[in-house]
């Protein structure tokens, strides 16, 4: 394979705070992404790839409403937040999240507070998972940038479904330091130019996992726009 490919992701890590919680057992809602993502019955795959985070927001280690935190977080304070270990976790593959108890995994489980309001827990969304979240060129399929304004530019490629949608080209809309306009541009030349990377997928920019080529040097800090043709 000669070919190079160019990734690009938008949008930012979506979250899901659930509060009032009772019990070991989490459940997940639209208000996290729309369909909630499906997985393997019963695994914690999607937390051990890090799709998925969980974070109970405020610990609590004394009194009546206190949690009882395996070994391995180490000293947790009052009110601490803690991420979930993915080995004290379950997901049934549809939209149920089940933390294990210390007793169960004494080194990762976190056992709930008896008391419901104290359980609270945000679930972040690290990947793409709705349509137009993220999308991969061809190297060879690049087309040009094209300044919008100081600050942001579109990136042209030859069209993936040429529908006519969008005017016969692909279009990515990134914003970066104001004046950066030619390092953009030097950016694009290089990752398509340099023939060390052939065969390769390159992250140009990635904003959910904050993840820029080169060190990002145009200084990019969004992906606006994916749109095909």
């Amino acid at each position: 394979m000669t070919e190079k490919y160019l990734y690009f992701a938008k949008n930012a890590a979506r979250t899901l705070t659930i509060a009032s919680q009772a019990g070991q057992t989490y459940t997940l809602t639209t208000d996290l992404v729309n369909p909630i993502p499906s997985g393997r019955t019963n695994s914690n795959d999607i937390f051990a790839n890090g799709a998925l985070k969980m974070t109970y927001d405020n610990i609590h280690v004394g009194g009546e409403d206190a949690h009882v935190v395996g070994s391995g977080y180490g000293t947790v304070v009052e009110d601490q937040s803690i991420t979930v270990d993915p080995s004290a976790l379950s997901y049934d593959g549809t939209n149920a999240v089940t933390v294990q108890t210390a007793a169960q995994n004494p080194k990762f489980g976190v056992t709930a507070s008896s008391t419901a309001g104290e359980n609270d827990a945000t679930f972040t969304l690290k990947v793409p998972m709705v349509a137009g979240d993220a999308c991969v060129w061809p190297a060879t399929a690049f087309l040009g940038v094209h300044m919008v304004d100081n600050d942001s530019a579109d990136i042209y490629f030859e069209p993936q479904t040429n529908d006519g949608v969008a005017g016969g080209v692909d279009r990515v809309r990134v914003s970066y330091t104001a004046g950066n306009f030619k390092k953009l541009s030097q950016l694009m030349h290089d990752i398509c130019a340099d023939s060390r990377n052939q065969g390769e997928m390159i992250v140009v920019a990635d904003t959910f996992r904050d993840i820029y080529h080169g060190g990002n040097p145009a200084g990019i800090t969004s992906v606006d726009i994916i749109a095909l043709d």
